[in-house]
């Protein structure tokens, strides 16, 4: 049929041209000058293999998809379409499957659509996304009247009105599908929101209504203005060459920004390190920069271009007032230059909009003069106006809609504009291991999560903090401080201090009272207290509660930074939620209130009241004195200072009468992810290292650590433990049962340990590093150290800091465990008297080091 002489010097040819242009676009960086070249030698390839195979049938061969529209990126597929005049029968069937095969050995990944003008017509019929791809149809060779046909076939039978609805839908599906961590750290550059998709869609919803689907060409029919068309051309240059990049960097179709790629695609695209950021996050800053334009447009256009063909309602219009109507859903203004004759409606149709509740957005070209004007209006003359001023304020105070409507002016930069503080953190990124969002997505989403509190509908998520949001009199202060507590990120420092005059400063422009003001003030600053009280410090301590108490001073102040932290763990990333930090959150709320209330207690009362409270239940149980006598001086004085009465009494229920006998008990805490464990048997070294392992094992997280001993010298180490993730709460008394006989063998002996080899750490904590950090503060009481370690997450982690303790005579007392997702900020209470000499805490630091930096 032909010589494959023809195949290789084809390869050959094609292999040259594609390195060529991929030399010349890294030397340049051009994505539409590499698009043209690269789709070129492609078409001509194609080209001449059709002559060889299907020179004078009844065929055509058209480019649809991404390589219709001249978008071919190195490794992308290769869309095309096979039309044939007659049904194909099996020898030209096995001639064009003949013709595929050649493509795939030339590496150009061919997606064929093949079949009559009939066939292919039905299937777009069925298929929307392969009804796209054809939108995009390319003649490429064959016969020329054919495909015509062809086209015009597949523009008689589409609806245009049913696709431009199904792109929308399957573009808020796809919205909905790529939430969640992977898709924020490691964003698909093709669909994530704001990616090329979306300027995809953009052009097929002109296209299918006849418009020219270039950007230049809509802005000529009016459908852009000059600057919407700059900024989208920006945009999507600046995606196409992350894109391309990506592919030559990774050598195949990779288009998510994953991390083992960013630092040498930033590289490659002209980023350089320098004193305050990496390469890496200046090319993600940018990124979202460009996402963030597209979605900017999307709200504009995607509309217009929409009712341009239909209303997806019957058109209901409502006069508002003399300057505003309500048409659908839309809030619209009837003359658009009302924003730049008085500014002041850039936030009265904001506050109108919010006290709406069927409203869901601005009309289209009102939406586009509020955006041109606002861009040009809100400085510091439109901050200084006191109608302004109020308005703003009057957004939080009505609270309705508060999160959408900072979403929608952040997006369209408006928020930055009028909060300048503000503009320095959109788009930042938290290179902490904890952190999932930019700093201004965080905020808001603390905002959210403080607006869903006050929401009776959803009242089921968190019943307790939502019954003390609802009674709480300031909510608008409680919405300002999630707003200001991390906008201070990024000046190096104590951010929570920073932020203070930045709060202050607010509260006087905001006509806020002084209670108002200082209750917003002392929430910016301390917003950290609580979750750093209740994550590292030992909360059944009154000490450690009355001293948290005192820097509260009142229970306003308690209620409000306890709401203010359950929104702000809730915001920061989904893993570090948990039940188990609820409960945390929700004790020391609980112990504080307590103490607020004038029912202090110090340790030695603490004691007293445990002690005889154990003695009254044990009394119960007809546990004789004597007996009573023997146990506590078995668990020793210490015993009923370190462990609160419910522990006490499910330890005492199993120790007593088997005072001398290895055991290991469990129970499940309800309402949350969580198993409470004891172990109690005959102490010997390592044996804390050894039951992290246990657990690593297992696949627990270890959440607290409280190790005891008695002074028969048995440990009696009390743990809370974290079930992994994904799991029904179905699966818990399985896991339970199956942990439980593990630790059991293991008392006895019958248990082999595991080797406890250092795991590796994530792909996100290799592109992510962060220092180790080990501090050692010496407590009040001789020979007792607080050691605190932050370092990146790894399994195996604790065993191991464990086993350098143990090796160097170091006696775990308490241990505090803070997972942050793939960070982690330890806290452990250890005897240790030789950590006086400063030479011995140098080398408790040196061996630590050795291990957390394997």
């Amino acid at each position: 049929m032909f010589a494959s002489a023809l195949v290789t010097q084809l390869s050959d040819r094609l292999y040259q041209h594609k390195q060529l242009a991929a030399e010349m676009y890294r030397q340049r960086q051009h994505p539409f000058v590499y698009f043209r070249q690269h789709t070129q030698i492609i078409t001509e390839v194609l080209t001449m293999l059709w002559q060889e195979f299907f020179a004078g049938q009844q065929l055509c061969l058209l480019a649809i998809g991404g390589f219709g529209r001249g978008e071919m990126y190195p490794y992308s597929d290769m869309d095309m379409a096979i039309v044939s005049k007659n049904v194909i029968d099996d020898d030209l069937q096995q001639q064009i499957a003949a013709f595929v095969q050649i493509l795939w050995d030339m590496r150009l990944q061919p997606a064929p659509k093949v079949g009559t003008i009939e066939e292919l017509c039905e299937s777009a019929r069925q298929d929307l996304t392969g009804d796209s791809a054809l939108l995009e149809s390319r003649f490429l060779c064959g016969q020329r009247q054919l495909a015509a046909e062809f086209i015009h076939q597949l523009d008689l039978q589409r609806d245009v009105a049913a696709f431009i609805e199904g792109k929308i839908l399957e573009q808020w599906q796809r919205y909905a599908k790529a939430s969640g961590e992977a898709s924020l750290l490691e964003a698909n550059v093709k669909t994530t929101q704001g990616g090329l998709r979306d300027i995809h869609t953009l052009l097929w919803l002109a296209k299918v209504q006849g418009l020219p689907p270039q950007i230049h060409e809509l802005m000529k029919k009016a459908i852009l203005n000059r600057t919407e068309a700059r900024l989208l051309l920006s945009c999507q240059k600046q995606l196409a060459r992350i894109r391309i990049e990506l592919h030559l960097t990774a050598k195949r179709a990779e288009d998510r920004l994953i991390f083992d790629l960013q630092t040498q695609v930033a590289q490659n695209l002209g980023y350089v390190d320098d004193a305050t950021s990496r390469a890496s996050e200046k090319l993600m800053h940018d990124f979202y920069r460009a996402l963030k334009g597209v979605k900017q447009l999307s709200g504009i256009l995607v509309p217009m271009l929409r009712d341009r063909v239909y209303a997806a309602l019957p058109r209901v219009v409502v006069e508002l007032d003399q300057h505003y109507y309500q048409v659908g859903n839309m809030l619209a203004v009837h003359d658009l230059e009302l924003f730049w004759q008085k500014p002041e409606h850039i936030f009265t149709i904001l506050r109108i909009a919010q006290k709406h509740s069927d409203i869901t957005g601005l009309a289209p070209k009102t939406l586009r003069a509020w955006w041109a004007a606002a861009h040009q209006l809100v400085d510091e003359a439109f901050y200084q106006h006191p109608v302004n001023r109020k308005c703003f304020a009057d957004f939080f105070r009505h609270g309705n809609g508060l999160t959408h409507l900072l979403r929608f002016i952040n997006l369209y930069g408006v928020l930055g504009r009028y909060l300048p503080a503000w503009g320095k953190i959109v788009g930042l990124l938290q290179h902490d291991l904890i952190h999932i969002y930019p700093v201004d997505d965080h905020i808001l989403m603390v905002v959210r999560n403080m607006r869903r509190l006050a929401m009776e509908q959803h009242s089921h998520e968190l019943p307790f903090a939502s019954t003390l949001m609802h009674t709480f009199a300031h909510k608008h202060i409680l919405y300002m401080a999630a707003l200001f507590h991390d906008i201070a990120k990024g000046r190096g420092g104590n951010h929570a201090q920073k932020g203070v005059p930045d709060a202050q400063r607010f509260a006087e422009d905001h006509f806020l009272n002084a209670e108002e003001s200082d209750l917003l003030a002392w929430l910016v600053e301390q917003h950290l207290l609580m979750s750093m009280t209740a994550q590292k410090e030992d909360i059944q301590d009154p000490e450690v509660v009355a001293r948290f108490s005192k820097q509260v001073k009142t229970v306003e102040r308690l209620t409000a930074l306890y709401l203010l932290t359950v929104a702000d763990i809730r915001g920061t990333n989904p893993k570090i939620w948990n039940s188990w930090k609820a409960s945390l959150l929700e004790r020391l709320y609980k112990a504080a209130l307590h103490h607020l209330s004038g029912k202090q207690s110090n340790r030695q009362t603490a004691i007293l009241d445990r002690r005889q409270q154990a003695m009254h239940e044990l009394s119960q149980y007809h546990i004789s004195e004597a007996q009573q006598r023997e146990l506590w001086h078995i668990l020793g004085q210490a015993y009923f200072a370190r462990h609160e009465w419910q522990d006490i009494l499910w330890h005492l229920s199993k120790i007593i009468n088997y005072e001398q006998q290895a055991q290991a008990h469990s129970q499940l805490l309800p309402d949350t992810d969580t198993l409470k464990v004891m172990v109690y048997m005959p102490n010997r070294p390592k044996l804390f290292t050894e039951l992290a392992s246990v657990f690593s094992e297992a696949g627990m997280n270890i959440l607290t650590a409280r190790a005891y001993i008695t002074e028969h010298n048995f440990i009696l180490d009390t743990f809370i433990l974290q079930f992994p993730p994904g799991l029904n709460t179905g699966d818990y008394l399985a896991i339970q049962n199956k942990t439980e006989l593990a630790l059991n063998q293991f008392v006895n002996g019958h248990l082999p340990m595991p080797t406890n080899n250092p795991a590796s750490l994530s792909r996100r904590s290799r592109h992510m590093p962060i220092a180790p950090r080990i501090s050692i503060d010496e407590e009040d009481n001789t020979g007792w150290y607080n050691l605190h370690i932050i370092t990146a997450n790894r399994r195996f982690l604790l065993a191991n800091i464990a086993a350098v303790l143990s090796e160097l005579n170091i006696s775990i007392r308490f241990a505090k465990i803070m997972t942050l997702d793939e960070r982690v900020e330890d806290s452990f209470l250890v005897y240790a008297p030789q950590l006086a000499d400063t030479q011995q805490q140098l080398r408790l630091k040196n061996a630590l080091l050795d291990q957390l930096l394997l």
